[in-house]
């Protein structure tokens, strides 16, 4: 008898062993849950952290191909939004070039350089049409390769653009080049035509120089790198004159602008105003992994056009009367924008004035 009962107690316990009770399942689970979370975490930061990384190499990767066009050219790129500076440039970096290579961009051919020329608007409703490049475009056309043909360096074998036919269109085997490009990242279709005016809805019609995106392989998942020459982004009085920004949209509307920074440092020569970031040289933007510049492109071009960013303040203006107005909001937080109110859309965008991987994590 006691060992019948022995062996029921003994089988009740292993009973009892053998399967888990609801409560003990929905906490198993809660703690998987909790787990998956912060691992879903984990590898989201991981992620976003490399991604910042990967932009600021490429970046400082891009400011080294500019350093060494310089060196063999005397002279930095321009970044396209003053012919008179292009060809300027054009002249000195190759002194045997053909009129006709000239040509090709001279804004003043529109109607005949069989819109080679970018941003080619014949009707005007485009207020940057006079432009050569937008400031990602120039980045491209200057840094991918010349031809070795001194007369013809830009149509010539290698050069940037190559004929087919009796047109041009843009050369994806070019020869120099400064930084390379990966096409896979160039808005180009398969007929070497660029796309990104119509990507990216600039209200103009696709013209043959691409952009390169920044982020992501694909333009559906990223924006162009910016390129603006100091000779450019500087303002001017001059009525008509458009100042230097990038916008990936239509000018009159898009939330999402690129325009040249300001530092903290003081203007010596225009007491009250600030000296540019980079004086004197280049500035080049990414994005970031948002896709959001951080600036508003400006609503009215005929008054109180938005000129540039300030770290740590609002944006620079001309007032009515042409004059120079200085930033009438300041934050002790750099490179944060009031405009955008209590939001830091700049913190994960990446340039080679900063002094970390990403303005957010720039002292």
């Amino acid at each position: 008898m006691r060992d019948e009962t022995m062996h029921k107690v003994l089988v009740g316990r292993r009973t009892s062993r053998e399967g888990f009770t609801l409560v003990e399942l929905l906490v198993v689970i809660a703690i998987l849950g909790i787990l998956a979370g912060l691992l879903a975490w984990g590898v989201n930061a991981a992620r976003i952290s490399i991604l910042k990384q990967a932009q600021a190499f490429e970046i400082q990767s891009i400011a080294s191909a500019v350093e060494a066009y310089r060196n063999k050219y005397g002279d930095y790129p321009p970044d396209g939004s003053s012919w008179p500076v292009m060809e300027a440039h054009l002249r000195k970096a190759f002194p045997n070039i053909l009129v006709t290579e000239l040509a090709l961009l001279n804004p003043a051919n529109s109607a005949v350089n069989g819109y080679v020329r970018n941003d080619n608007d014949l009707t005007g409703s485009h207020p940057l049409g006079g432009r050569v490049f937008d400031p990602a475009e120039a980045l491209v056309f200057f840094l991918g390769g010349f031809s070795n043909d001194p007369q013809r360096p830009i149509s010539g074998p290698g050069g940037p653009l190559r004929q087919s036919g009796s047109v041009y269109i843009y050369n994806t085997q070019r020869e120099n080049a400064f930084f390379e490009f990966k096409l896979s990242r160039l808005t180009l279709n398969a007929n070497g035509i660029s796309t990104d005016e119509l990507s990216f809805g600039e209200g103009v019609g696709n013209d043959l120089m691409p952009v390169y995106i920044g982020t992501g392989p694909a333009v559906s998942v990223g924006r162009p790198i910016v390129y603006f020459d100091s000779r450019t982004y500087q303002f001017s009085t001059t009525a008509g004159t458009y100042f230097n920004f990038y916008v990936p949209g239509a000018v009159s509307s898009s939330p999402n602008c690129a325009r040249p920074f300001l530092s903290t440092d003081i203007n010596p020569n225009r007491p009250g105003t600030l000296l540019y970031a980079n004086n004197k040289t280049y500035q080049l933007m990414n994005a970031g992994y948002d896709n959001f510049y951080g600036c508003r492109a400006p609503k009215d071009l005929s008054a109180g056009l938005v000129l540039f960013a300030v770290p740590g303040g609002n944006g620079c203006a001309l007032g009515p009367n042409a004059g120079f107005v200085p930033p009438s909001v300041q934050s002790a937080i750099r490179f944060y924008l009031p405009e955008f109110g209590r939001e830091r859309p700049v913190d994960d965008n990446t340039s080679n004035f900063i002094d970390g991987p990403t303005f957010g994590q720039s002292s």
